[in-house]
């Protein structure tokens, strides 16, 4: 089954809470938009521009999706700040159905750049691939890539003191992270749930430059 599929599976009305609607232009609506964000984190597509783009070369995914017609790169960044909440909400109900249908044996903790160069409220941050501007979008997958538990912050905060926080109440064999987790807070808080770490190690020499940082 195609990541599409997935998502139009999952995300529908029967998980997304019911919003009053607005007067006028009743526009995409938040079970189109929470689709297209979620699908986005699955496939990588870290900015706005990457994902109109992506689902302007494939219409079939963007009909699977629900839409008609493919929103503009405005649309997609309002949509990550407007349905931030609702966004965290749903990977909840998600994680939960999940859970009954495919056991959680591996979570993957990770974050994802979300570029955006516009909005006040958006910071520069650094990933592997350099400077960017915009928000992070914190998430767990299980071992199929499907997600679990989401978080949205400034592009400026660092990943490792998210961990405890999206895994608290997961239940999983192994938890695996890069070293942008690495510390005691987070060893602990992946055995707190009876899991098994699995987190990449720092640097001698990168561990002292955080601390000097601290």
């Amino acid at each position: 089954m195609e990541a599409c599929e997935l998502v139009r599976l999952f995300v529908n009305k029967a998980i997304v809470p019911a919003k009053p609607k607005r007067p006028g232009n009743p526009g995409y609506g938040p079970v189109k938009a929470l689709r297209v964000l979620i699908y986005a984190r699955l496939k990588g597509l870290d900015n706005d521009t990457r994902i109109i783009i992506h689902l302007k070369k494939h219409p079939y995914i963007a009909k699977t999706l629900g839409l008609s017609t493919v929103p503009d790169r405005t649309t997609v960044g309002r949509w990550w700040r407007r349905y931030l909440n609702l966004l965290e909400e749903v990977f909840v109900k998600i994680a939960n159905l999940l859970q009954l249908a495919i056991p959680t044996k591996i979570a993957v903790v990770d974050s994802t750049p979300l570029v955006d160069l516009y909005d006040m409220e958006a910071a520069w941050g650094h990933t592997s691939r350099g400077k960017f501007r915009g928000f992070k979008l914190h998430a767990v997958v299980n071992q199929l890539g499907l997600p679990l538990r989401a978080l949205v912050t400034a592009g400026n905060r660092y990943d490792g003191p998210y961990l405890p926080k999206l895994i608290w109440d997961l239940e999983a064999d192994f938890v695996l992270a890069d070293a942008g987790y690495d510390s005691k807070q987070n060893t602990k808080a992946v055995l707190d749930i009876a899991a098994k770490p699995v987190i990449a190690e720092y640097s001698t020499q990168k561990r002292q430059k955080l601390q000097g940082w601290a």
